[in-house]
């Protein structure tokens, strides 16, 4: 289990447990082995290290990032989300770095991570929804969105009021795109049907009979 936050000596009941090798000792290694694998603790808990650290060194990196130098809080959040996996803020700030960097890959992987562990971080919907327009995946985008949207039904947050300003400009330029494949795809039928070779009337074929007398021999008798 995880210890203080403090760095002090194994008391002689903490010592029974790790040390001693017997079925309660097992036991317990088990429990925390599970719970590690599972991602319900991290290295930190594992090792009993000082999380109050961890948090005055995510402002450092939080300022590192504010001022552009990116690179130092790329370092700074890699480290955090290594060592504390279960902090879905090490995560979002860590793919908030990967964004400005334009690692874009990156950057969608860690803030599925934090979604993973906290699903109702709206800036990880927002921004990983923007990464998605970016490349043109309007689908994943728009679901991206509609849950940002989804999680802030009264319009307050920030996050999700942008969420909803995308998904207008969204709509606005799908529906351009539309008109102008309608337009394209018009243009091109009437192109093909000027390019179409016009077909001339049949012409009737002549007779071989003899010509039928004129009016002028109409009506006369023939001699007898």
């Amino acid at each position: 289990m995880p210890r203080d936050e403090t760095r002090h000596a194994f008391s002689d009941e903490e010592k029974g447990k790790v040390l001693d090798p017997n079925p309660e000792r097992r036991r317990y290694l088990t429990e925390v082995f599970y719970k590690f694998l599972s991602h319900k603790i991290s290295v930190a808990d594992l090792m009993g290290l000082p999380k109050k650290k961890f948090g005055r060194l995510a402002e450092i990196g939080y300022v590192k990032y504010k001022y552009g130098r990116y690179q130092e809080a790329q370092q700074i959040f890699k480290t955090l989300s290594t060592l504390d996996s279960v902090n879905a803020y090490y995560h979002t700030a860590l793919g908030g770095v990967y964004q400005k960097m334009g690692k874009y890959v990156d950057s969608v992987v860690s803030y599925t991570r934090a979604l993973r562990i906290n699903p109702k971080e709206l800036c990880c919907h927002v921004n990983r929804g923007e990464i998605y327009l970016r490349h043109k995946n309007y689908k994943k985008a728009a679901d991206d969105f509609r849950s940002a949207i989804i999680l802030d039904p009264n319009g307050r947050n920030l996050w999700a009021n942008r969420a909803r300003s995308l998904v207008i400009a969204l709509k606005r330029n799908m529906d351009l795109k539309k008109r102008v494949a309608q337009m394209q795809a018009s243009q091109a039928a009437q192109a093909a049907q000027a390019a179409r070779p016009t077909a001339r009337p049949a012409t009737q074929p002549r007779s071989s009979a003899p010509a039928r007398p004129t009016g002028a021999f109409r009506g006369t008798r023939s001699p007898r």
